[in-house]
């Protein structure tokens, strides 16, 4: 007898990374993210040809420093997206 044998529909998991609502879904973790690391700290998304994507950046000189020293973004952003 003949194992199952799964075909993976690899358009449509292209179309789910690109859907607005996965967009709007990875800006919400992003901003929690930001609103936990405090002033200087800002979420982006964007779009890119392969998938939606959203990021927290360290925007000023006083937010990449206490990164730097504090590791906020690897610690207090990570944790807060987490939850």
């Amino acid at each position: 007898m003949a194992d199952p044998r799964i075909v993976w529909n690899r358009r449509a998991f292209r179309e789910i990374r690109r859907l607005e609502s996965v967009k709007q879904e990875l800006y919400n973790y992003a901003k929690k993210g930001a609103n936990a690391a405090g002033d200087g700290f800002v979420s982006r998304a964007s779009d890119r040809p392969t998938r939606a994507r959203a990021a927290v950046i360290a925007a000023t000189i006083r937010a990449r420093r206490a990164d730097a020293r504090d590791h906020i973004l690897m610690g207090r952003v990570i944790d807060a997206m987490k939850s």
